[in-house]
């Protein structure tokens, strides 16, 4: 079965994640609204408010992501999270359960779907409702793996590349060996499906050219010459606040009574120490007579009036506050650099883990921040003086102003559309994704 381009398709878009994961979807979503389709955002718990503020439909599967990080599993992951072992057996730990019941709470929903889209964490649950279902489906990613993308110009970086690829494999296989068992059982269970083979699943997705969207700029992240034409580098994917949004009154008037403030966000999941990491963000601020909004989000920083220069919200939208503070101070997540690099603001990146070290050393490389200071090594000093240097040295502002240029001329959301409806013509039902 294949559609026409100018037919309209029911779209489900399963956006498993944090608010970073999430927003960029309801841009997508619409984008594929205005192209004349019927859109609806699948999530854990907590995202129906700013999904229906789009007007866009919403379903929840599942716990918020905040209830999952307090959980055992999920404070398991948090607190080590920052190495590599620590990571995966967190990672696994909470996926397993997602796994199984966000195929249960799903399937039932699911049924007049006729293509889906599935964020990295959606993947290993919308992956068999597709191949259920019978329809097409199209990935997204947020950062190309370390591996998929490296400089090769030097034989160092060649070498470090083919190590790094070894690794990912070896951690892709050792996460599908400690979930291939769940998955089977809510396949067999729930879904009436045959159990999928020890080999890893993405690579057979790949083989078939599964379309895989790309999120990010071309200005950040070159695409390279190898990819295959399955994978899509089509620019950010930006969501705009719904009109009659107003920031608090508090914050206002704040920004009017200084200089421009420098931002401090860690994201929406806990941050490391969160009470000493908020004393080292006010003692390194204070320190060079920075005025600062911190916008605390989920990651535990205390929020309220720090200080007299210094002033923590619960949240604010990227887009509305980035054009009114000097820098960034951020976690190095994919939204956020995003939102940085779109309004020109040179960033200190502090990560924690994921795909931040990678956006924090892209960064870097595009000299549009100074080294970032892994979270595991932050400390007041050597804030202060990223800070500082992020704020004097007009080198890093004129490569973020280049680089901000660049990225507003895009329209992401228009080519990923373009890109998913291209495919819908042509595509094929969704078969075993082994």
């Amino acid at each position: 079965m294949t559609w026409k381009q100018s037919e309209s398709v029911r779209i489900d878009i399963l956006a498993i994640g944090s608010h970073g994961d999430v927003l960029p979807t309801v841009a997508l979503g619409r984008g594929l609204q205005r192209a004349g389709h019927r859109v609806r955002i699948v999530t854990l718990g907590g995202f129906e408010d700013v999904v229906r503020s789009h007007g866009l439909d919403h379903l929840c599967i599942g716990d918020s992501p905040r209830d999952i990080a307090k959980s055992a599993a999920g404070l398991d992951w948090v607190e080590h999270r920052t190495g590599t072992i620590g990571f995966l057996r967190g990672f696994v730990r909470v996926a397993a359960s997602m796994i199984e019941t966000g195929i249960a709470n799903y399937w039932p929903a699911s049924r007049d779907a006729e293509a889906l889209i599935l964020t990295p964490l959606g993947i290993p649950i919308g992956v068999h409702i597709a191949e259920r279902l019978g329809i097409p489906l199209v990935r997204i990613s947020y950062a190309p793996t370390r591996q998929d993308w490296a400089g090769r110009e030097h034989l160092t970086t060649a070498l470090r590349g083919d190590v790094e690829a070894l690794m990912v494999a070896g951690a892709r296989l050792l996460v599908w060996s400690r979930l291939r068992n769940v998955t089977n059982m809510a396949r067999q269970k729930i879904l009436s499906l045959p159990p999928l083979p020890r080999r890893e699943p993405s690579k057979a997705m790949n083989r078939r050219g599964v379309p895989l969207l790309e999120a990010y700029s071309a200005a950040v992240v070159p695409r390279p010459s190898n990819w295959g034409s399955w994978i899509h580098v089509t620019g950010y994917w930006f969501l705009e606040e719904p009109g009659g949004w107003k920031p608090p009154a508090e914050l206002v008037r704040f920004l009017g009574a200084g200089t421009p403030p420098v931002f401090v966000g860690f994201g929406s999941t806990p941050f490391p120490g969160p009470d000493v990491a908020t004393d080292t963000v006010v003692d390194a601020l204070s320190r060079i007579r920075q005025r600062g909004v911190v916008v605390a989000g989920g990651s535990g920083l205390r929020t309220g009036r720090l200080t007299d220069d210094i002033l923590s919200v619960e949240s604010v939208p990227h887009g509305w506050l980035f054009p009114r503070v000097s820098a960034a101070v951020h976690h190095g997540g994919a939204g956020v650099t995003a939102a940085a690099l779109r309004a020109g603001l040179p960033s200190v990146v502090v990560p924690i883990f994921g795909d931040q070290p990678f956006w924090a050393q892209r960064v870097f490389q595009l000299g549009a921040g100074p080294r970032p200071i892994p979270a595991k090594r932050l400390s007041a000093t050597a804030l202060a003086e990223a800070i500082s240097r992020a704020r004097d040295d007009e080198t890093f502002r004129c490569q973020a102003t280049r680089i901000g240029r660049q990225i507003r001329a895009e329209d992401g959301v228009a080519r990923a559309v373009e890109a998913i409806q291209d495919h819908l013509a042509t595509a094929p039902a969704a078969r075993r994704v082994s």
